[in-house]
């Protein structure tokens, strides 16, 4: 029996998915759970199962391609573990003579002034602009030796793509260009947007984090023996963020024209690196959770997300963001807010450095905090304000330990 395998979807507001890899080829069989593609949409990378055992028929979408929610993308010829149906075997043969058939067809010759007449689409032209190619040396794959987008995009991985004059032939060449990712360009276009929209100012603060260095010496070890979890600075900035933003909940708001919308669920947002660019996975109700839970919340998440193994809904509903740029070295940057909250928090990395204490010079461990905002939403007097919050909560630590979380501002007359 014929399966189809569709385009999934991963999130209530995701209308579409880039086919990032194809994990198995045609013909290959596969168990059920088994990865068979990698999809990326605007929220998320995950890898699709297969829905039951089976031998995979006919890939329609390949790599690299966009296809709306619901689409076909592939076949499944679903067979008993151990089996295989003589259907499937002949469909899985016919399908790859049909391919090599295709392959034997001679492609046309085709003339740069035929290419001129009109047979390029204006997708293709604008490529080969703004990647400055020769289309008189492309191969086109297309019907009738039309040349396609993939066409280009293939031809700048093995070709330098910055046209040198013969004169110069054999020498360096002066520029290349990368094709991007799906994600990096959803990066792009978040923070273009963010930066066009929201009135970005960023403030600094120094924290002397000795005692939480001190603290965190003495239990780390034990602290992975119980938890199977490395302790790092991270959940302790979280913990004093979630009660910095019970007390000042405009920092846990969205703008809109109708006026601030004020969140009640303090959900915290975590910048994760990968590869290609960045994902932000959540912790919900941060302000609920004491440190080991925000330890284990953050690892799993971090681990899951480098892993693609994320849930959609793991990646929405954030109300404020923590991005620790501070992990590889940075002392202090300006992070992008991500839309539409109004503000994130930057962690830089924490060193040992001398600073006066009583008129007296002592070295102690120092972090800077930077707290980029929208200041549509809060002036700087605020926003230094709730930063003060998170500094002396972190410069205190063990000292509240045991106290409960403050309570939030008596009414929001004001707080911005």
């Amino acid at each position: 029996m014929t399966m189809d395998i569709i385009m999934p979807q991963m999130g209530e507001s995701v209308a579409e998915g880039t086919i990032i890899h194809w994990l198995i080829n045609e013909g290959d069989r596969v168990q059920k759970d088994q990865p068979i593609v990698e999809i990326s949409t605007d929220k998320v990378d995950t890898e699709v199962p297969s829905p039951t055992a089976g031998i995979l028929g006919k890939i329609i979408h390949k790599e690299d391609e966009t296809v709306p929610v619901g689409t076909v993308i592939a076949t499944l010829e679903e067979v008993e573990t151990g089996q295989t149906t003589s259907a499937a075997k002949e469909e899985i043969v016919s399908a790859k003579e049909k391919k090599v058939e295709e392959k034997a067809i001679p492609v046309p010759p085709r003339s740069h002034k035929t290419r001129a007449e009109g047979r390029l689409s204006p997708l293709v032209k604008r490529m080969a602009r703004e990647y400055r190619i020769d289309l008189s040396k492309v191969t086109g794959t297309g019907i009738g030796g039309r040349i396609t987008k993939q066409d280009i995009l293939s031809y700048t991985k093995r070709k330098p793509v910055y046209a040198l004059p013969a004169a110069e032939e054999g020498t360096q060449e002066k520029e290349k260009i990368v094709p991007v990712s799906p994600r990096r360009k959803i990066i792009a276009e978040r923070m273009v947007e963010s930066r066009r929209t929201a009135a970005h100012v960023t403030t600094t603060i120094e924290a002397d984090m000795s005692r939480i260095v001190k603290f965190r010496e003495e239990h780390k070890e034990a602290f992975f023996r119980n938890e199977n979890v490395k302790l790092t600075y991270l959940p302790f900035v979280m913990l004093n963020t979630a009660r910095a933003l019970r007390q000042h909940p405009v920092f846990n708001s969205s703008w809109s024209d109708e006026g601030i919308i004020l969140k009640k669920d303090i959900n915290i947002g975590i910048a994760v690196s990968l590869e290609d660019g960045l994902i932000v996975p959540v912790v919900n109700s941060a302000d609920k959770k004491h440190l080991e839970e925000l330890a284990r919340a953050s690892h799993d998440l971090a681990q899951r997300a480098r892993s693609k193994k994320l849930k959609p809904d793991e990646v929405m509903g954030g109300t404020f963001t923590i991005t620790n740029y501070g992990s590889n070295g940075s002392l202090f940057g300006t992070p992008i807010i991500l839309l539409p909250q109004i503000a994130i928090l930057g962690m830089g990395t924490i060193t040992k450095r001398p600073v006066v204490i009583n008129d007296a010079i002592a070295i102690r461990s120092m972090m800077y905090l930077s707290l980029s905002f929208d200041h549509r939403v809060v002036d700087g007097a605020k926003a230094d304000k709730f930063l003060t919050t998170i500094k002396e909560g972190l410069e205190g630590w063990e000292q509240g330990l045991n106290e409960k979380m403050p309570p939030a501002e008596t009414g929001y007359g004001g707080v911005w």
